[in-house]
């Protein structure tokens, strides 16, 4: 079997930007899907998509490692785009051997993968009354766990605690709409000082949190370090880090409590696999970030079910009204959940009239 060619469709999403997918086929029919980073500004990732499709041209899709390793790069959007094809080649790989990416990656560890409903792309409503609606909406629809950022419109960097009670207030709300039971996380995406970090965690302890979420910039490793030790809460971040070298100096450093790989930012699915074993072997379980498109989570289920210690997947709630149409079979969500399935590959395509239905051009 040989590569023929790589194509890209987008759809448009939102304020938020766009999803972007990668096509690989083969000269025996065979297509793979996969998903690149994109959001408002991806022409570098289109870019280096395209180029790389063109140097893989006549390669066996089934090589997926010798691949992988040839055109590994140190160059964000080589990456990004590398993440994407790769996703697509083990789709490649399935369809091939009518077998799911699960049971390729080792079987599975469970029969389906709890989700958590970020709501903060579809809150416009930036009040405590905005976020509350929206989580309330997600945990009646069935969602155990909701995670929003209410700290986005702060500049970096915030010192105290005083700075920062608009977004403590939307916890707050949250938390009271909700009710107690379901879990409740926080994304700071590293707004915060070490000291406004420890201050932010102290005005939020009595919520319950499931996990505190990048709170400083994780550049700063001894900032890090200090707050995972004295905050008095679980640490999670690592959405940005690529390769299993991005991570090496979190496990050694042991600067949180729960890792967060983006398959797309990762290095595809072999590498989503490899930093979450990595992970495991220092006792840190994974929750990988990705909150996109259905072909985003239908990677991340396939990869997390083959893998004992996956703690929770990543939800882009509320987004578009179309989300679960554009895939077939269609999206389906049961109680907070998605189970496992025995079809080949990712198990999913993508729906032709939905695509088309909200196309847009490619730079």
């Amino acid at each position: 079997m040989k590569i023929t060619g790589v194509e890209l469709d987008a759809v448009h999403v939102n304020h938020r930007g766009d999803w972007v997918f990668i096509h690989v086929f083969t000269d025996e029919g065979i297509q793979g899907l996969g998903e690149l980073r994109a959001g408002k500004n991806y022409t570098g990732g289109v870019a280096a998509v395209r180029q790389l499709g063109d140097q893989l041209t006549g390669e066996n899709p089934l090589q997926i490692e010798p691949i992988f390793s040839k055109y590994k790069s140190s160059t964000q959007t080589n990456i990004y785009a590398l993440s994407a094809i790769e996703q697509a080649l083990w789709d490649i790989l399935g369809k091939s051997l009518n077998t799911p990416i699960h049971v390729l990656l080792g079987g599975s560890c469970r029969e389906k993968i709890r989700l958590y409903a970020n709501i903060n792309r579809a809150t416009t409503d930036r009040t405590p009354e905005g976020f509350a609606k929206n989580a309330l909406a997600a945990v009646e629809q069935g969602f155990d766990a909701v995670k929003l950022a209410p700290f986005d419109g702060l500049n970096p960097g915030v010192d105290s605690a005083n700075d920062a009670q608009l977004g403590i207030a939307c916890m707050r709300a949250v938390r009271d709409a909700i009710g107690p039971n379901p879990d409740l996380l926080v994304d700071c995406h590293s707004r915060f000082s070490v000291k406004g970090a420890l201050e932010v965690a102290d005005a939020l302890r009595d919520l319950d949190l499931f996990w505190f979420e990048q709170p400083v910039p994780e550049s700063n490793m001894e900032g890090c370090m200090i707050v995972k030790e004295e905050c008095g809460l679980r640490v999670a971040g690592g959405e940005g880090r690529s390769l299993r070298q991005g991570f090496t100096e979190v496990f050694e450093k042991n600067s949180m409590h729960i890792i967060m790989p983006d398959v797309k930012i990762i290095g595809g699915i072999g590498e989503l696999k490899k930093v979450a074993d990595m992970a495991a072997a220092w006792g840190i379980p994974t929750a990988p970030h990705g909150p996109s498109s259905p072909v985003t989570i239908a990677a991340g289920v396939e990869t997390m079910l083959s893998h004992s210690e996956f703690l929770i997947l990543e939800y882009g709630w509320g987004e578009v009204s179309w989300r679960n149409e554009l895939i077939l079979p269609h999206e389906t969500i049961c109680h907070g959940y998605i189970h496992s399935h025995n079809q080949p590959g990712l198990g999913i395509e993508l729906n032709p009239e939905i695509l088309e239905a909200y196309s847009i051009p490619l730079p």
